[in-house]
């Protein structure tokens, strides 16, 4: 999304330019215009100055509608059917898709379609010439969603062997899914925030898989979790630090992990989760290249225990 915005930044300038050169024929009604692209400008400014943690399934799914409602209102007030504004709609439809999730994906999508839709009816109402016209975009816009969402679903499936959670219910479940099946038994949990300089996504899952077990990617950057049955401190801190020592191998700084054991740190596998969240909130407040950070005892409590990794 992010990198979304700068493109409509542009992209609407160029629309304004357009629609006020001579060969640009539609009615247009020049101050709703303004205004519709003022909306979408402000918008799009304000997707790069959030943090990343904002970004979650909901919030795109929503600026994703919000996005192509406006879309439709530029679209109407540059002349509807006649309007060339509708290929703005073609990267709305790839960004949703890149999500690799169906459910956001469609509905974005689907929002797409309405959204024109509507802008170009009163225009179709007036006769049957154009309705040929809607609906070849409206079929155009439709397949390129959903090759693309399935494109990227493929390779998504098909590639690195790991699991991506984009809304922690993948990770949620196995946690609960260990509790359940190893009663009475210490489970771990560890959250490994790499950086942003990794090289190879795909390669350290594979890494992490191959030395400490299989990890579950976060739609929340890089981070990811990793569930470990039968642990104790430093079998837990050994994990993490082979987690974190992989990342380096491939060009990450600023690593960080946070950890929290079952039943020492929480009771329950949403407290377990928050547990570990804390702690690694914690090792961002380390001055260290690398940091591990244990949660505190009892549930929800913020890491205490910690160690510099290097």
């Amino acid at each position: 999304m992010k990198w979304l915005s700068p493109l409509y930044l542009g992209l609407v300038v160029v629309a304004l330019l357009l629609v006020h050169g001579e060969s640009y024929r539609p009615a247009v009604s020049y101050i709703l215009l303004y205004l519709t692209v003022s909306v979408i400008f402000t918008a799009a400014v304000a997707i790069l100055l959030l943090p990343a943690q904002q970004f979650g399934e909901g919030f795109c799914v929503a600026f994703y509608i919000f996005i192509a409602v406006f879309l439709a209102a530029a679209t109407f007030f540059t002349g509807g059917v006649s309007s060339e504004l509708y290929v703005l709609y073609f990267p709305l439809v790839f960004a949703s898709a890149l999500h690799g999730s169906w459910r956001m994906g469609l509905t974005s999508q689907g929002a797409a379609l309405i959204s024109y839709f509507l802008a170009v009816l009163p225009n179709a109402a007036q006769g049957a010439n154009g309705l040929a016209l809607i609906f070849f975009r409206l079929a155009a816009f439709a397949l390129v969603g959903v090759f693309a969402l399935a494109a990227v679903r493929g390779i998504a499936g098909g590639e690195g062997g790991y699991a991506l959670d984009e809304d922690g219910s993948v990770l949620l479940e196995r946690v609960s899914g260990e509790l359940e099946a190893r009663r009475g038994a210490q489970v771990g949990v560890i959250l490994v925030d790499p950086g942003r300089q990794i090289e190879d996504v795909d390669l350290l899952m594979e890494r992490v898989k191959a030395r400490i077990g299989e990890p579950i990617l976060l739609g929340e950057g890089l981070v990811f979790g990793m569930v470990l049955s039968g642990v104790d401190d430093r079998t837990v801190e050994s994990a993490a630090r082979r987690a974190l020592a992989a990342a380096s191998s491939l060009g990450a700084e600023e690593t960080r992990a946070g950890a929290a054991i079952y039943p020492h740190h929480a009771r329950s596998a949403e407290d377990l989760l928050a547990a570990a969240g804390k702690a690694l909130e914690a090792a961002f407040e380390i001055e260290s290249p690398s940091a591990i950070v244990l949660a505190d005892r009892g549930a929800g409590g913020a890491g205490s225990s910690f160690r510099a990794a290097r």
